[in-house]
């Protein structure tokens, strides 16, 4: 399988580090570990053509992978995967789906926005620590008739290939990342 190029990791990281997206210091992560790391992708929208780099390093990056052609569609869980998900939604010309954190309580009541009966998702997040916070929108896709194919994150944050494994086959999703933590600490 493709993996990124090194080039494209090596002007990845360069961006994440010249608009500060690796922070240090003392951070609670979704998942209630504490780290000395915590990685804002929240920000890459407000630098606009590095935002467009990275989508289209991405893009390409999926490309390689095949991936394109066994999803339909894409869900951003809100709030940080929504840009990055319009974004790759647009570059690859796929669906793009909304999904909620909790279903509204009027109207139609939908925690998805938009009918995935049948359709392949790929489940793009700007982040993974321990998964637990994704999940829910891999249930919700599934309650909804849709087939999750994959979750794609800028960076994994698993520790270990056996909790990535663990996390794979307990929830029946395979997981792409174009970077590791270990990629934006040892950046030689």
């Amino acid at each position: 399988m493709s993996k990124i190029s090194q080039e494209e990791r090596d002007r990845i990281i360069s961006i994440f580090c010249s608009i500060n997206v690796v922070k240090y210091g003392k951070f609670t992560l979704k998942d209630g570990t504490i780290s000395p790391i915590y990685i804002d992708l929240r920000i890459l929208p407000n630098f606009p053509n590095e935002f467009k780099e990275v989508i289209e390093i991405t893009s390409r990056f999926l490309k390689r992978l095949n991936l394109t052609s066994q999803f339909d569609g894409i869900i951003a869980p809100p709030l940080a995967g929504i840009p990055f998900g319009v974004a790759l939604a647009l570059n690859l010309n796929k669906e793009l789906y909304l999904a909620r954190i909790k279903p509204k309580k009027h109207g139609t009541k939908k925690l998805i926005e938009g009918d995935i009966s049948g359709k392949r998702i790929l489940i793009v997040d700007d982040v993974i620590s321990s998964g637990s916070s994704k999940i829910p929108i891999i249930n919700a896709i599934r309650d909804n008739n849709g087939i999750p194919v994959s979750l794609f994150v800028f960076v994994n944050r698993i520790h270990s290939n056996g909790e990535l494994k663990k996390f794979e086959n307990d929830n029946s999703i395979k997981i792409e990342s174009l970077l590791s933590l270990e990629d934006l600490t040892n950046k030689d």
